[in-house]
């Protein structure tokens, strides 16, 4: 869909407006990508069916913004936009999520240190170039500093905050599908980690292929990697890959376990069944060629002589050890 591309621009154009100190066009450029992103028809076909006026009848599009999309709809580009590049060639990809560099400090670094893009920033915050400037100082340097340490560890990956609400609402309309027995969220947003990579759902279901297909036209997928009788995998209009697995009730514990993660704790749990003459894989806890246990990550636990541990202590820094003893941490709810 251009809808994504588009909003994209437009996100970058107010950057430039606000650089600038320009007044309330910002907003209305911001505006337009947010209605752009939740729009779920294509504003190219709406071109194609109903034409420049069609794009006008979108809420919160005014006649300049509309001329803009009909332009990057025509040309695949928009001239204001290039021009703005041309005036700052700036990677905003990179910079714009640096956690307090917003526009007119990003401004300043351009203009008086020529900084276009994070290596260029990082290597002026180590030289200690940032902290003497107009609005800075040696606090906001070194604020500088974490956060592109931060942005360099989370690259590919998406904040917590911002991806659950996504995630909570594709779970609850995958829960009501009367197919889904049992559904569950697994990897690093079951252990509630910081940043997302991308998100994995589990299911048991009798009859999969209605899920696959509600799965794959879900709003907000903007395109499908792959759909198969049990598993499929799609690109999320966010950015980030979402994929499905139905798996049958006897073995649904192992894969909870096992796609919940970490992978040091998964090693760590398959060394002390090895020890205990088992096998754990995503299929279940085998003795030989019987399986033990599979259906509740429970029992597997039980079976491997610990308690069950909470996927958010789940990353090998000693809660193994403290579950074998019976001595694990309670976790706190809020």
């Amino acid at each position: 869909m251009k809808n994504q591309e588009i909003a994209k621009i437009f996100y970058e154009i107010a950057y430039f407006l606000e650089m600038e100190d320009v007044k309330f066009k910002p907003y209305a450029y911001e505006k337009a990508a947010l209605t752009l992103e939740g729009l779920e028809r294509d504003v190219e076909e709406i071109y194609k069916k109903e034409g420049f006026e069609g794009l006008r009848k979108i809420p919160g599009i005014g006649e300049s913004i509309a001329k803009k999309i009909e332009e990057y709809l025509k040309t695949g580009k928009i001239q204001y936009y290039e021009e703005y590049k041309k005036k700052y060639p700036i990677n905003l990809d990179e910079l714009m999520g640096i956690e307090g560099l917003g526009p007119k400090r990003m401004k300043i670094l351009y203009e008086k240190l020529g900084i276009t893009n994070l290596k260029e920033l990082e290597e002026a915050a180590k030289a200690h170039k940032i902290a003497p400037l107009y609005g800075f100082g040696e606090k906001t340097e070194k604020n500088i500093l974490e956060a592109i340490e931060f942005a360099k560890r989370s690259k590919g990956r998406f904040l917590l905050g911002d991806i659950l609400p996504i995630v909570k609402e594709v779970y609850e309309k995958l829960k009501s599908l009367k197919e889904v027995e049992r559904i569950d969220a697994v990897g690093s947003i079951r252990r509630m980690k910081e940043t997302i990579g991308d998100v994995d759902f589990l299911v048991i279901s009798k009859n999969p292929k209605p899920i696959m297909d509600f799965f794959v036209s879900l709003p907000g997928v903007i395109k499908v990697w792959g759909k198969g009788n049990t598993k499929a995998s799609v690109r999320m209009k966010e950015g980030f890959d979402m994929d499905i697995r139905v798996l049958p009730r006897r073995s649904y514990g192992a894969a909870l376990q096992y796609f919940t993660g970490s992978k040091e704790h998964n090693i760590a749990l398959r060394k002390i069944a090895i020890q205990k003459g088992l096998k754990l894989s995503e299929y279940g806890l085998f003795k030989g060629a019987e399986m033990i246990a599979g259906e509740s990550e429970e029992e597997i636990y039980e079976k491997l002589g610990m308690d069950w541990i909470p996927p958010e202590l789940r990353e090998d820094r000693g809660e193994i050890e403290a579950a074998l003893k019976h001595k694990l941490p309670k976790i706190i709810d809020y």
